[in-house]
């Protein structure tokens, strides 16, 4: 590598050769005072994460703080995968930049205390397996978008809280039919999502030691890929509450829910003729199918 007038490196080194680098006096990769002839390997020190629009690097995921708008202890494990929010605040405010964007799979968000999450756009977007546990609370906005978005994947939210709230979106996949799944585990989660739903654009919402308590009578419509009241998407605020006693249904009110739903809560296309032996919810009454 010559005659270059100008070289920059982001969130990549040379790795080889040891202790090559760019000499702007030769104009070149160069080692030891000489132009380096041999094979040059340049590799990225990122992980395939970002938060505030900042890569994660090997060289800063052991603080993140340090990251303009990040506040409080935010850290990465890159061996378990995790990410650590603690008492965290972090706020991106223009358009673009996500405050946090995550594509590792097995990823794991761990909150501690209260953490406050805002961006425009989508705020926490996840485009591999990803998992919020650690018993604090999330809460996460967007002014102009989605709250939480979750790219063709599965999201799990276990013994937490998290609280979204989006001006378009809570809680939304790609479009309902690429299998992306919302999974809560006992565990209080709130959504709201003015313009477009609450909770949007799933292929599955499966509930575990836990029930929606508000609004009355609310279902996930697999059909239609969103959260319902009597067919109508919610786009007001979402409560589901931890029960670790209860048997997850699909309403607070079963009198005014008609329809086949499993335990979790999900309505299901076939009718209970069709269906495997089980338990099923129908028209609001736990049903044994024999």
């Amino acid at each position: 590598m010559r005659g270059i007038m100008k070289f920059t490196l982001e969130d990549c080194e040379i790795m080889q050769p040891a202790g090559a680098a760019y000499d702007a006096a030769l104009k070149g990769i160069a080692a030891n005072g000489q132009l380096v002839k041999d094979k040059v390997v340049i590799e990225s020190i990122a992980y395939p994460l970002a938060i505030a629009g900042k890569s994660v690097t090997t060289k800063n995921y052991n603080n993140l703080s340090q990251i303009d708008g990040v506040a409080g202890t935010v850290k990465y494990d890159p061996q378990t995968k995790t990410l650590t929010l603690e008492n965290a605040t972090i706020m991106k405010e223009e358009n673009g930049p996500k405050a946090i964007s995550v594509e590792i799979p097995d990823f794991t968000l761990k909150v501690i205390g209260n953490n406050y999450i805002t961006s425009k756009g989508s705020t926490f977007t996840v485009a591999a397996t990803a998992t919020v546990t650690g018993g604090g609370t999330l809460n996460v906005q967007s002014l102009d978008n989605c709250a939480v978005f979750v790219n063709q994947t599965s999201l799990t939210i276990k013994d937490c809280t998290v609280n979204a709230k989006g001006y378009q979106f809570g809680f939304a996949g790609w479009d309902g039919n690429s299998n992306e799944q919302l999974n809560i585990d006992n565990a209080m989660v709130t959504a709201e999502g003015k313009e477009h739903g609450s909770i949007c654009d799933f292929a599955s919402l499966t509930l575990t030691k836990c029930v929606i308590t508000q609004p009355i009578g609310a279902v996930y419509d697999t059909k239609q890929h969103f959260l319902a009241v009597n067919g109508q998407k919610v786009r007001g605020k979402v409560v589901i509450s931890n029960d670790p006693a209860a048997i997850s249904s699909p309403t607070a009110d079963t009198a005014v829910v008609q329809g086949v739903y499993s335990l979790s809560g999900v309505r299901l296309s076939e009718d209970l003729n069709s269906l495997p032996k089980g338990i099923y919810i129908v028209d609001g009454k736990k049903v044994v199918k024999q």
